[in-house]
């Protein structure tokens, strides 16, 4: 509005100059200036109105985005080969946000699988959630991203496998639900919280209480989290049954075109019925970017427990190749060995197509 104002000095001058011969001169050329004044004003509420209406609607976002990852898999366990057609989770969500009061933003997402090895269904929500983010942290309650996968098993998984990490997947949480979760980030160190809890008939207690915290400095970051989960019991669904207790350290580090990683977890079940046992996972991962947009990747995982028909090692060994900035393709390579029994080897050829738009 001020670069329409400026304009009245030099209207009053002109009209000033202009109506010294009579009244009537300087009455026509006041009404002349009223009228000059009422435009510009008229103008300058138009263009704030249109300021404050770009304003609204940058202050919302709805996006559509996806991932689809079919596989083709060649697999020997020492007795049978198979040749199979799997999927290395394909989904697709919707996420969104609008700015409320001055400094925070409510949000949601939820997402979807796509079994692209079983007829393409949409079949169960990987995620289900709406929060509230601003200065003192972000709140979410729904289905989401446990702590423990944020803070330990995400900075591992960078295989094109349903399994990956292949030790944390047999003992650790992907995705829970019924959960409330809080997140807070300064200068580098976080702290995230999630308490997943059902009031029904079924399940009176918290199913699971998962906390820790990371500290990223550069290109370096560490990580610790603590996991307790508690099951209903078999014999009265309102008292507790089976335990699960979960101390977990994770670290990265990224050099020019290498990247390395690294979660550690020491477990101790505690089954209703019978001794403790102890647990614990071991996932290393490593990637190498390589010249013409190509990328070797590799990981070591160990899955070591009481029973020895429980236990299993193994190696896998990844090419990938960056077609686009949202298409790639990769052949993989992967050993498990079980300590009883025989080595399970398998041979995958992949594509990955993601994508995302603004509505």
């Amino acid at each position: 509005m001020n670069k329409y104002i400026r304009k009245i000095p030099i209207l009053l001058i002109v009209s000033s100059t202009a109506s010294m011969s009579t009244f009537a001169d300087v009455e026509s050329d006041l009404k002349r200036l009223e009228q000059e004044i009422a435009i510009i004003r008229q103008q300058a509420n138009v263009e704030d109105k249109n300021i404050a209406n770009k304003d609204k609607i940058g202050d919302k976002s709805l996006t559509i985005y996806g991932t689809f990852r079919p596989v083709l898999t060649v697999e020997d366990d020492g007795t049978d080969t198979i040749t199979d057609i799997r999927d290395a989770l394909s989904r697709f969500g919707l996420t969104g946000s609008t700015s409320i009061l001055d400094s925070s933003q409510a949000f949601f997402t939820g997402e979807w699988n796509v079994k692209i090895a079983d007829d393409g269904q949409i079949e169960g929500a990987r995620l289900a959630f709406v929060g509230l983010s601003g200065p003192l942290g972000r709140v979410a309650i729904g289905k989401q991203r446990p702590a423990q996968y944020n803070l330990i098993a995400e900075h591992v998984d960078i295989f094109n496998h349903a399994s990956s990490p292949f030790a944390y997947d047999s003992i650790a949480p992907f995705f829970v639900s019924n959960t409330t979760s809080y997140q807070f980030d300064m200068n580098g160190l976080g702290f995230e919280a999630t308490i997943t809890s059902d009031g029904g008939d079924s399940k009176d207690t918290a199913d699971i209480v998962n906390a820790g915290i990371s500290y990223s400095i550069g290109n370096m970051y560490v990580a610790t989290a603590y996991l307790k989960s508690t099951n209903p019991s078999a014999a009265d669904a309102k008292e507790e049954g089976d335990e699960k207790e979960i101390t977990a350290l994770a670290g990265s580090a990224t050099m020019s075109d290498l990247y390395l990683a690294a979660a550690y977890q020491m477990v101790t079940l505690m089954p209703e019925i019978g001794g403790d046992e102890d647990v614990s996972t071991l996932d290393i991962s490593a990637s190498y970017s390589l010249p013409s947009r190509y990328k070797v990747k590799a990981g070591i995982f160990v899955y070591d427990h009481d029973d020895d028909f429980q236990k299993y090692n193994g190696f896998n060994l990844t090419l990938e190749r960056q077609l686009a900035d949202n298409v790639r393709v990769h052949t993989e390579f992967l050993n498990k060995t079980p300590d009883e029994g025989d080595a399970i080897n398998g041979l995958s050829f992949g594509i990955r197509y993601d994508f995302s738009a603004d509505l």
